[in-house]
């Protein structure tokens, strides 16, 4: 099972930092632990003053966010009796302060809204939730706050995208463990990249076995599943085509509720120029985005990381 002592849910107070509520509720109750909630405010905020009257947040205000979007059924989430704790701080920097009081606080799960911005909008404003995803110590949930319609709280198909590597063999330990929590169905995917040359090469096509390899990668999914899950609520897909690609794809054609993503822990250079498929997932995807680290935290009991095996 997943060992989930303190939920970290932070908020701006926009309409879109609220679709991300209920989720930390929920995990927080259905694990029993502490809920944090983190607001990181500054004079140089236009709302500056209007978030320190608000703070702290109500328990009234907070029941009316897990109704979230309006009109929705009530949630079976009890705040009444969850051990909550809220914090405000003053900085021009949130993703910082954010990371600090996860480190301080030994948060177990970051929760918390992601604009999708891209292109030039993500270039000069950067993104608060993608430096808490790559700096932070735990995994994070999050959750598009413009997508078209707010995430329910009931988690039906849980996609995890699998690359064979160490990083996804840690998402599927912990999708494993989010399914048995929710009920959920699990389905594994692996996308296969179809070769590309350069004109330059002077190479007209490529012959690749697409059918015989999507065959085999099926087989080693289904194996994956018997052998590693064996959980009865498993399905297997190989597709081919770009990795980010498909797994948007993937989310909108099967209607998933939750993407389970490993990052592969790039650093310096390699993570600001190249980016990574779990980051254009994270900013593109519907659905929320469950990011889990191989070099971090985990939140499997007795699950132990590639890196501190290496180190054995």
């Amino acid at each position: 099972m997943l060992t989930i002592r303190r939920v970290l849910f932070t908020t701006d107070f926009s309409e879109g930092s609220k679709r991300a509520f209920p989720q930390a509720a929920f995990l927080a109750d259905w694990h029993d632990a502490e809920l944090h909630i983190l607001n990181v405010t500054g004079r140089h905020r236009y709302d500056y003053t209007e978030n320190k009257e608000h703070f702290p947040i109500p328990l009234d205000t907070l029941a009316d966010w897990l109704r979230r979007p309006s009109g929705s059924s009530p949630s079976a989430t009890d705040l009444a009796d969850r051990p909550i704790v809220q914090h405000q701080v003053e900085s021009a920097a949130p993703a910082e302060r954010i990371v600090d009081y996860s480190d301080e606080k030994d948060i177990d799960l970051v929760v918390m809204g992601t604009h999708g911005r891209r292109g030039v909008d993500r270039m000069l404003f950067g993104s608060v939730t993608e430096e808490v995803v790559r700096e932070a110590d735990c995994p994070t949930l999050t959750v598009r706050t413009d997508a078209d319609a707010a995430p329910g709280q009931a988690v039906r198909r849980i996609l995890v995208p699998v690359d064979f590597s160490d990083a996804s063999d840690v998402a599927v330990d912990h999708a494993k463990e989010i399914a048995l929590t929710y009920g959920a169905e699990l389905n594994l995917l692996h996308v296969v990249e179809q070769p590309f040359y350069p004109s330059a090469y002077g190479i007209d096509s490529v012959t690749f076995p697409t059918q015989e390899v999507v065959d085999r990668v099926e087989k080693q999914l289904g194996e994956m599943a018997r052998t590693e899950i064996g959980y009865e609520h498993v399905m297997v897909e190989a597709t081919v085509g770009d990795p980010a690609d498909e797994i948007l794809s993937y989310v909108d054609d099967n209607e998933s509720d939750l993407v389970v993503i490993a990052t592969h822990g790039r650093t310096g250079l390699d993570r600001i120029l190249l980016g990574s498929v779990a980051e254009r997932v994270l900013r593109q995807s519907p659905s929320p985005v469950f990011v889990v680290k191989p070099d971090r935290k985990s939140l499997v009991a007795g699950a132990e990381t590639p890196e501190a095996a290496a180190e054995e």
